[in-house]
C-alpha cells in the first residue's frame, strides 16, 4: 500500500514538474490607514474611499481560474456611483482583509470562505450597507 502511495506521489511530482504552471499576478496594490482606503491599478490611476463613506462589500467570482486571478472584491461608496475593485491576491489585500474583519460590524466571513471556494461566476455579499 505505501508503495503504491509513493508511486503516486512521485508520478503527480512529476506531472507538476513537466507542465509548470503560472498565475496571472496583479499589478495592482492596495492600502489602507485610519482614514481611507487607496488602490493603485499599477497603471498610474489611484482612487480611495473613506472608511466613513465605504456602504458595501462584495465579492466577485469568476470560472477564470486557478490560473488566472478568479475573485475581486468591490468595496463600494455610500453614494452608489463609486467603487474600488481589488483583484485577489494585489499587494495589500490580506492586510485589507484584516483591516475590514477588525473594522467592519457584522463582516461575514464564512461567506468569504463560500466566495473562495467558488468556481463559478457569483457574487457573495460580505458587509451590507449598515442601517443608519
Amino acid at each position: 500500500m505505501f508503495a503504491m502511495l509513493d508511486w503516486l506521489s512521485k508520478l503527480f511530482r512529476r506531472h507538476q514538474e513537466a507542465s509548470p504552471q503560472r498565475r496571472v499576478a496583479s499589478a495592482v496594490r492596495v492600502s489602507h490607514d485610519d482614514k481611507l482606503i487607496t488602490v493603485d491599478s499599477g497603471t498610474g490611476d489611484i482612487a480611495s474611499i473613506a472608511w466613513s463613506d465605504l456602504a458595501n462589500v462584495t465579492i466577485l467570482t469568476t470560472d477564470a481560474g486557478p490560473f488566472l486571478i478568479d475573485l475581486f472584491w468591490i468595496l463600494s461608496h455610500r453614494d452608489g456611483r463609486r467603487a474600488l475593485t481589488i483583484p485577489m491576491d494585489a499587494e495589500g489585500e490580506h492586510a485589507l482583509l484584516k483591516a475590514m474583519q477588525a473594522r467592519l460590524p457584522g463582516f461575514d466571513n464564512m461567506a468569504v470562505v463560500e466566495a473562495m471556494s467558488s468556481t463559478e461566476h457569483d457574487v457573495f455579499q460580505i458587509w451590507p450597507a449598515q442601517a443608519v
